[in-house]
């Protein structure tokens, strides 16, 4: 379980990463080795997975960013097998950023970064002869109203 001053760690750290311990003990009221200990505490429950630079995708060259919805032929006698090569194509495509298995009328959503439309198109090639997929749908972001990677922990 968490706590008050946990929140408040994790909180400052999605805000940014490379806070020291030192300003992080200034920030929640408690001593630098304190913090640094209650931090690993958090990184060995697997709640911090990680720390990551968040980087401007147009800037490295992959200005388009899309949204592909999967549907995987429900003929296909294992699941665990079409499963399997969804998993494959996402692990081997680079510009898959995430994938996700969901409820209702599609049984994936993958969100990609490509270079242009044309590299956009042979990503899609290549995702739909991986794998059983009857249907793909794909949505490219105009503009992006909000995006972030941070999560609220529950009080």
């Amino acid at each position: 379980m968490i706590d008050e001053i946990d929140r408040q760690l994790i909180s400052f750290l999605q805000e940014d990463a490379r806070l020291t311990n030192a300003a992080l003990a200034e920030k929640v009221g408690l001593t630098a080795s304190t913090v640094h200990e209650r931090v690993k505490k958090l990184e060995k429950k697997g709640i911090i997975k990680g720390y990551i630079a968040t980087v401007d995708a147009e800037a490295l060259g992959k200005p388009i960013m899309a949204f592909i919805r999967l549907s995987v032929s429900s003929a296909s006698t294992d699941y665990s097998e079409s499963r399997n090569s969804i998993l494959n194509i996402c692990q081997t495509e680079p510009d898959i950023l995430e994938c996700h298995s969901v409820a209702g009328e599609d049984c994936y959503i993958l969100r990609v970064r490509a270079a242009g439309p044309a590299d956009l198109e042979k990503l899609l090639g290549r995702v739909r002869c991986s794998a059983q997929i009857i249907r793909t749908t794909t949505n490219i972001v105009l503009s992006t109203l909000k995006q972030t990677s941070k999560v609220t922990p529950v009080s």
